[in-house]
């Protein structure tokens, strides 16, 4: 990509104020993000996100084009996307590109398109949550089931897979999954009732997917970070029948691109909440 941000070289705290308050990024979130390195090494670093059309997808893409950063944003439905198309319509560092996480052929397709692309943050954010009646005992949806490890475990890892050069090529290294606690298996009898199978099964899944993709590309110098974004208010959310107070896609997402600012090597591989220094139970 060839894009460049606008902001002033000689004082980066000058970007544009405007852009950084209507996406809610603060500025010293901007400059913990990277920015300026970035400007001070003349580089403009790249986040790929995958399900950038709503929710958390949505503001990694606002926030990490505040910050300056090239962003390939990728959503299923780009046309019906009108939010993300609004975002790319009014920055020129935001390009949108039709993606499916189980299509693997167009994986492939757009990795052979980046191919020259360094991509400092592989941001794996597209997730699913199927019906939770058919995620309990006496109705369990096995083709749900197969859709749902699609996305949210062989997706990631096959986004990495697919990646792996472009990462290796850039100056942060850095693939980056969104992750859960309804993932930990031993958190899962600490209160947290039964049911949602699926998504917890693939949420497990990916995690060990992550940690065992660490011992490979660790000798290249890329980090793989798994990261919770905490409860948030998302569709998936909803879906999931929870009750209570939640993040605003926001806050998490703002979060989060702090927490994957400050991944170091020896916590690649490692899970994280989004803006804890503990690791959380398996």
């Amino acid at each position: 990509m060839s894009k460049k941000p606008s902001f002033d070289a000689e004082n980066p705290s000058n970007m544009d104020r405007r852009s950084v308050v209507a996406t809610g990024a603060s500025l010293a979130a901007v400059s913990a993000m990277g920015l300026t390195s970035a400007v001070a090494q003349d580089y403009t670093p790249t986040v790929l996100i995958t399900g950038s059309n709503r929710g958390i997808g949505l503001e990694f893409a606002r926030q990490y084009t505040a910050a300056g950063w090239n962003v390939i944003a990728t959503a299923r439905k780009p046309k019906s996307a009108d939010e993300l198309q609004a975002l790319a319509d009014a920055n020129d560092n935001v390009t949108i590109e039709k993606l499916d996480v189980t299509d693997y052929d167009g994986i492939d397709k757009l990795s052979k398109k980046y191919k020259d692309q360094p991509i400092d943050v592989l941001l794996n954010n597209a997730g699913i949550f199927t019906e939770r009646e058919g995620q309990l005992l006496d109705n369990l949806n096995y083709e749900d089931f197969e859709l749902t490890m699609a996305v949210n475990a062989y997706g990631p890892l096959k986004m990495a897979q697919a990646f792996v050069e472009q990462l290796a090529a850039s100056e942060q290294k850095k693939v980056v999954t969104i992750a859960s606690g309804l993932g930990s298996v031993s958190m899962a009898g600490r209160g947290m009732g039964g049911g949602m199978y699926y998504y917890r099964m693939s949420k497990a899944a990916v995690n060990m997917a992550m940690v065992t993709l660490r011992g490979e590309v660790e000798p290249r110098g890329i980090i793989v970070g798994i990261i919770g974004p905490g409860m948030v208010q998302t569709r998936l959310l909803e879906a999931s029948g929870f009750k209570g107070q939640a993040l605003t896609p926001a806050q998490s997402a703002e979060a989060v691109m702090l927490r994957i600012a400050r991944l170091t090597p020896e916590e690649s591989g490692k899970f994280y909440n989004l803006n804890g220094d503990n690791e959380l139970p398996w």
